[in-house]
């Protein structure tokens, strides 16, 4: 029979697997750092449901936007590194915010990369009562009127503002930035004819293409869309350095457990790999990011910060 001393010996080294067993034990926030209805929203919301389905415990996506996902990202920075605060990040908030504004936290060093998710592409699109039916007419027009066409974006350093700004410097024209608090905002606006032009993604401008309120004039992505497969890529119509693509991912607070993390990648990448995953990515015309785990998404967010200084200071974006 055991003495007090071994029994409690014993209990000390069962005590950090009993606490990791634990985990979760209450629901989980993951942070959106963009409004709700836009493609970043969209996704989180698709996580959520998944990982909670996998973890057995609710996951609530709580939006936090504003600052091109500053507002939303630093909270999750500041918040406890207990498991229980996700960052639902994009190419924005951990690829291009960096080249852009004077942050207050890194978003490399002050989150653990736990897994890439989705990759996507833009489609340019103008309302359907727009005089322009192709993207070289609209680039004409603009070149003979400069600054006279605008284009909108869910803020600045957000994916869709900065494929306007890269198309601009690599067409050679002059187009008005309009940064809104989110992106459906500024569909909305294109739709309704009082913003000429925004680069959006499939899933918020799909069911507007589809309802004929949107007119698509090219995709930004090195390939053609499935949904919209008549639509040009931007390389196809003469201008392959405007061609970009956009990602998301989760990330966690550092100091946040291994053990939780290496959890969340294996969840992660169980969920990708999904049925359910392969038909959102198929409604999404997106991509899932099923090599990017824990092992190897933050040397990939290392590398897309270095590739994103260099298209915004080509792009000609400035700091918001």
């Amino acid at each position: 029979m055991l003495g007090r001393r071994a029994l409690l010996g014993t209990a000390l080294l069962a005590a950090p697997a009993l606490a990791q067993e634990a985990w979760p034990s209450r629901p989980i926030t993951m942070v959106c750092p963009f409004v709700p209805g836009g493609l970043p929203d969209s996704n989180a919301r698709f996580m959520a449901a998944q990982l909670g389905q996998r973890l057995g415990q609710a996951v609530v996506v709580e939006n936090k936007g504003g600052a091109g996902g500053n507002i939303g990202t630093e909270y999750a920075a500041r918040a406890r590194p207990d498991g229980y605060t996700l960052l639902f990040g994009t190419m924005g908030t951990h690829g291009s915010n960096p080249a852009l504004y004077r942050l207050s936290f890194d978003p490399l060093a002050d989150f653990i990369a736990v897994h890439g998710l989705f990759a996507d592409m833009n489609i340019a699109v103008v309302g359907a009562g727009s005089r322009f039916r192709s993207m070289p007419e609209l680039v004409a027009f603009a070149k003979a009127n400069p600054g006279r066409l605008n284009y909108g974006s869910g803020g600045v350093g957000t994916g869709v503002h900065l494929a306007g700004a890269l198309f601009a410097k690599v067409a050679g024209v002059e187009l008005v930035h309009v940064p809104y608090r989110g992106t459906p905002a500024a569909l909305a606006d294109v739709a309704a004819g009082r913003l000429d032009l925004i680069f959006d993604y499939a899933v918020t401008s799909g069911p507007l293409i589809e309802g004929g309120q949107l007119r698509p004039l090219a995709v930004t992505g090195n390939r053609r869309m499935v949904a919209l497969p008549q639509v040009q890529t931007l390389g196809e119509l003469g201008w392959p350095a405007a061609e970009l693509g956009v990602w998301s991912g989760l990330f966690l607070p550092i100091g946040t457990p291994l053990e939780i993390a290496r959890r969340l990648s294996a969840e992660t990448t169980a969920i990708l790999a999904s049925e359910a995953a392969a038909t959102w990515a198929a409604r999404t015309d997106s991509e899932r990011m099923l090599s990017l785990d824990l092992s190897r998404y933050r040397d990939f967010v290392a590398a897309e910060q270095v590739r994103w200084r260099a298209i915004v200071e080509a792009s000609g974006a400035r700091l918001g």
